[in-house]
């Protein structure tokens, strides 16, 4: 079940593109990164709100959905996401799918 971020830690702004559906970041100057590691992280108050709304925009833009909040930690410099349900969704799904499964079993049809 989705728990929404919580007061104190650091946090990263994630969303969904809408070109793909893969999982974005909120990156440096404004950008939108495919990896957690490129993740620019916020600190509650003004500037989290300006990463929130920055995320909106996107929406409004029709390039992006849902964004919102996540907690993480930083380690060794990278923002690592507190709750599994993140940390499965920062390191991409965990099966095969799309061009990669079309790939396996054209490989395995002899």
């Amino acid at each position: 079940m989705f728990k929404a971020a919580v007061a104190g830690p650091r946090k990263v702004i994630t969303a969904n593109r809408l070109a793909d559906g893969l999982v974005i970041f909120i990156g440096p100057d404004r950008t939108w990164v495919t990896d957690i590691a490129d993740a620019v992280t916020f600190a509650d108050g003004p500037e989290l709100d300006a990463g929130t709304a920055f995320g909106v925009e996107g929406v409004v833009g029709r390039f992006l959905i849902d964004p919102y909040p996540i907690d993480v930690t930083v380690t060794d410099g990278v923002p690592v996401p507190v709750r599994l349900r993140e940390a499965i969704r920062a390191k991409g799904p965990t099966v095969v799918y799309g061009d990669a499964e079309r790939a396996k079993l054209s490989g395995a049809v002899s």
